[in-house]
């Protein structure tokens, strides 16, 4: 009886570990490039990265005193070429607002992930994303 037990916890531990893949698999997907961007990252270091009272921002503006509209992400979709204004870089949230990204902690995304690619990508939800690749 107890091995009987043991092997439908086991079988049902699977079947959900199972569910869980597919269900993470039915995520957003890419499904058209986005023609004219490209990926840059932010290399911070961890001092900068880990200051969640002081994330690094997307602005509305390029200047220091324009309203922040989010947290910059750790990857940003820009126009290639880059757009710059005053130590700025034109770039977007994942809804495509635009915004303004300073350019002290951004490299180019092959710099800091060497061996790896990004590209920016419209996903099948109709937000931004990227597709990575080695």
């Amino acid at each position: 009886m107890f091995f009987r037990k043991l092997s439908f916890a086991a079988f049902a531990g699977m079947s959900l570990a199972c569910v869980s893949s597919h269900a993470l698999a039915a995520g957003p997907k890419p499904v058209k490039p986005l023609q004219g961007y490209k990926c840059l990252a932010i290399d911070a270091p961890d001092s900068v990265m880990m200051d969640f009272n002081n994330p690094i921002p997307l602005r509305s503006a390029p200047n220091d005193h324009a309203p922040v509209i989010a947290p910059a992400a750790a990857i940003l979709a820009v126009n290639d070429p880059e757009q710059l204004d005053n130590g700025y870089v034109k770039s977007m949230n994942f809804a495509f607002k635009p915004g303004w990204v300073p350019t002290k902690w951004l490299k180019e995304y092959s710099e800091v992930h060497p061996g790896n690619t990004c590209a920016p990508y419209i996903m099948n939800d109709g937000k931004l994303g990227f597709k990575f690749g080695h």
